[in-house]
């Protein structure tokens, strides 16, 4: 009877050790599921917010802002290019009335006189009766040949 004891203990135990270890597994599928929830709810998350990230308009894409320093004495306007590359086929327009193209614009400070916007009718604009207060650079190429603009 003895043997018969030890077995029954021995079964017991055994039977005691498999179903604690299924309940450790029972215990163990609701946090391995919240896990797998929470990680998919994080990559919906991050799906969502890279779909609502800023895109670049097409205009940046196409189109390079110029950076440009102006200073005006009572005859010229001296620009300062502050970007790292030429700008070439530049339009100058004063005022929005007077124009004034120029090939190349180096880094660096151009000295513009004033007497050289003329408007529609080929009329100068005149520093001592005129007041600069607007003017808008245009570039047909800048940076990797793309056009660019800047506004004062």
């Amino acid at each position: 009877m003895s043997s018969r004891r030890a077995g029954y203990r021995f079964t017991s135990s055994c039977m005691l050790l498999s179903s604690s270890e299924s309940d450790k597994r029972r215990s163990l599928r609701p946090a391995v599921i919240r896990r797998i929830c929470i990680w998919f709810a994080l990559l919906l998350l991050l799906s969502v917010l890279n779909a609502c990230s800023y895109l670049p308009n097409q205009r940046s894409i196409h189109h390079t802002d110029l950076q440009a320093a102006l200073t005006f004495s009572s005859t010229n306007i001296m620009i300062d290019n502050g970007n790292d590359f030429v700008w070439k086929g530049v339009t100058l327009r004063l005022n929005n009335e007077y124009d004034l193209t120029i090939d190349l614009m180096p880094r660096g400070i151009t000295s513009v006189s004033l007497a050289d916007f003329h408007n529609v009718q080929r009329q100068p604009f005149n520093p001592q009766s005129m007041t600069p207060h607007q003017l808008n650079i245009q570039a047909q190429a800048g940076f990797e040949n793309k056009p660019g603009s800047f506004n004062w």
